[in-house]
């Protein structure tokens, strides 16, 4: 997985004992970082969301904006 940033910034966060717990297992497990676990987490979902809202803005429908027209019309009036 490529890394979106090479900037890092550190946090303070509460999570819950299991979720913790898992961490610790998976950190001695395969001998790594438990901060690296949590970054992979959270960048598998920022992708997911990237995704996922690329895939709501792609069943927009733009069809029914007004025409120039009545754009300048409605500018008109409010200005």
């Amino acid at each position: 997985m490529s890394t979106i940033s090479s900037k890092t910034t550190r946090i303070s966060a509460l999570l819950p004992v299991t979720l913790i717990d898992e961490v610790k297992k998976e950190s001695r497990l395969h001998n790594v970082a438990q901060s690296s676990i949590i970054k992979n987490a959270l960048e598998l979902w920022l992708q997911y969301k990237l995704k996922r809202d690329a895939r709501e803005l792609a069943v927009m429908n733009f069809n029914d904006l007004p025409s120039e027209d009545d754009w300048s019309m409605v500018q008109s009036k409010i200005s």
